[in-house]
């Protein structure tokens, strides 16, 4: 018991792990008026509270029996730090009768933080002795480590200096007779009035209530843990409080950055939705993908974007990049599909001067120009597993080595990929590494098929119309085109969508990839455009139908770029050599025509 810090001037005994009692001091045999003899050694220490074996409150500790503890003694709990409890309660006691008791009880631990025994000390006294000017009381006020204060009569008959502390006084002393509610601040009075009111009649067993204190004109948050009891013929308080004012703050701060967060995921997918059509819907599958996506997008995760064929995946990968904290640093990205084997490495790592026939200078690859942005993979399960091991190296050291160089250059990237392929599959049938699936499979977001989101075709529809007719037209959408368009499962996709539009506007024909029986190839031509009213007097029904043959040429100009570059993903060099003129001249011409990027 050497190590043991209990004040032994009041009645202090000990357990063993096995709940043998291995000390029982002086003021234990002054109290209980049995020796020490008489229970050392023994599990007999119930004879000094009780006629019949009980287990006391350090028995119940001992054994993890504190479910039981309230149940037991009838009696509010008071829990401390360090796993102490304490309570106050009537027990009917062989030797002296009935008695008031105060007791507390506690785990003892060894060196090593293991649970040694436990320990129990005790005032015993009468209701006589337990008065505002007893010393017993004051004694058992001051040993509680937390700030607690005794009431009665709504006024405050003893505290301690923790409690003093806590509510900007110097001394215990000058508290004793204040009102209990004299802390309390103004926006709490009314609610502390109203549980306090008749007794403490308001307030509820083992309840917690949380209150605003000022303090020297500063607001307090305190957490009270009141314990009613009868006094004679009055009702008393007991209540231990805790300051909580920094929890209080940083839950408060938690909030206010939970709501911050909110709004701007708010305002982002507000400001998405006006960046392009694919996302303009308002379908729940769409709208739980594009929340994911700004969640993710805040991150520095890698990430894979799983999908059909044409849903938008680099699209959607470009918006969590525009909200990423990357954005402002490079995004590039990649076709992996795209790229001949034999040069992927140099594509990906660039290469130096002289590393091959060819290479007259430096080039720097897909790595080098993301560098502190975010390198987007598509159809990243074309990589072979060779070109998988060296690109893991280089994302996981953040450095690479171009080909045919010495030193190595860093390479800070972001990892977005997009599939339409069972990577999981992949790894058992060996295709795809296990280590770098485990890399860029950390979070997947998947994007739901066209078919999955039919609610979103029309205003799909009404984007790709507007995007792909001439400027100076007015678009008329047939009816029957959208009820057709809404009864086909489109296997391809918005990209699909995209480009059954581009071939409509053309030649007045929709046809699609894989048309159904009940969904041949059908025509619209009639009226697809109306032109400006310039002269009422040639504005008849049978002239509206007609314009200008330079007109009719550059509308077929336009609709043929349009599918070249829906061919080449809205790349306008692939476009412009496809087309065999040069770069400057396509630019021109688009300018000319109205055209914008289609979706890629």
């Amino acid at each position: 018991m050497q190590d043991l810090t209990l004040p032994t001037a009041l009645p202090l005994f000990t357990l063993d792990q096995k709940g043998v009692v291995n000390f029982w001091n002086t003021a234990c045999e002054l109290q209980t008026g049995l020796a020490e003899s008489e229970v050392l050694h023994t599990r007999r220490h119930w004879r000094a509270f009780y006629f019949s074996p009980r287990p006391l409150l350090a028995d119940m500790l001992l054994h993890g029996d504190e479910a039981s503890l309230e149940k037991a003694y009838r009696a509010t709990l008071t829990r401390h730090e360090g796993g102490a409890v304490s309570c106050i309660l009537r027990i009917e006691r062989p030797l002296k009768g009935e008695t008031t008791l105060w007791t507390q009880a506690g785990l003892l631990y060894g060196a090593q933080g293991e649970t040694t025994g436990a320990y129990q000390m005790f005032q015993v006294v009468s209701l006589a002795q337990f008065t505002i000017a007893s010393p017993i009381v004051q004694t058992l006020i001051d040993k509680f480590p937390l700030p607690v204060a005794l009431v009665l009569q709504s006024r405050i008959q003893a505290t301690n200096q923790a409690y003093a502390a806590m509510t900007g006084y110097e001394s215990p002393e000058a508290m004793i007779g204040l009102p209990v509610g004299a802390f309390i601040d103004e926006a709490d009075q009314a609610r502390f009035q109203e549980l306090n009111a008749n007794n403490h009649a308001g307030l509820k067993p083992n309840a917690v209530y949380r209150w605003r204190y000022r303090v020297h004109g500063q607001v307090r948050h305190v957490e009270g843990y009141p314990v009613v009891f009868p006094w004679g013929n009055q009702t008393a308080l007991i209540s231990t409080m805790v300051d909580v004012t920094d929890a209080v703050l940083k839950e408060q701060e938690l909030e206010d950055e939970r709501a911050r967060l909110e709004k701007e995921n708010a305002q982002l997918l507000e400001k998405i939705s006006r960046q392009d059509a694919v996302f303009f819907g308002e379908s729940p599958a769409m709208r739980k993908t594009m929340s994911l996506a700004v969640q993710m997008g805040k991150t520095d995760t890698n990430l894979v974007i799983m999908g059909e064929t044409g849903t938008g995946k680099s699209l959607l990968a470009r918006v969590i990049h525009d909200v990423s904290p990357r954005r402002d640093h490079p995004f590039v990205m990649v076709n992996c599909a795209a790229i001949p084997e034999q040069l992927l490495e140099s594509e990906f790592f660039g290469y130096a001067k002289g590393a091959f026939t060819g290479a007259t200078g430096d080039r720097q690859g897909f790595l080098g120009a993301a560098h502190r942005g975010t390198l987007f993979l598509d159809e990243v399960a074309e990589l072979n597993p060779a070109m998988q091991a060296k690109l893991l190296h280089a994302v996981e050291n953040k450095r690479y080595t171009p080909v045919g160089g010495t030193r190595s250059l860093a390479g800070d990237v972001r990892l977005i990929c997009a599939t339409n392929r069972d990577l999981i599959q992949m790894v058992r049938e060996g295709t795809l590494r296990e280590d770098f699936f485990y890399r860029i499979f950390v979070v997947d977001i998947p994007v739901p098929p066209l078919r999955e989101r039919k609610e979103d075709l029309p205003k799909l529809i009404e984007f790709f119309f507007a995007k792909f007719s001439p400027l100076d037209a007015k678009v008329r959408i047939p009816e029957e085109l959208v009820r057709l368009f809404l009864a086909y499962d489109w296997p391809g996709n918005v990209r699909e969508l995209q480009n059954v539009i581009l071939r409509y506007l053309a030649t007045g024909q929709v046809q699609f990839i894989a048309p159904t029986e009940r969904m041949a190839e059908s025509s619209f031509a009639p009226s697809l455009f109306t032109e400006r009213e310039t002269d009422p007097e040639r504005n008849t029904k049978t002239e509206a139908a007609f314009s200008p043959l330079k007109k009719m040429l550059e509308q077929a100009e336009r609709a043929y770029i349009l599918q070249a570059l829906a061919h080449c993903n809205g790349n306008k060099a692939h476009t412009a050599r496809l087309l065999g003129v040069k770069l400057r001249t396509f630019h021109s011409r688009c300018a000319r025509l109205g055209i914008r990027r289609p979706l890629s």
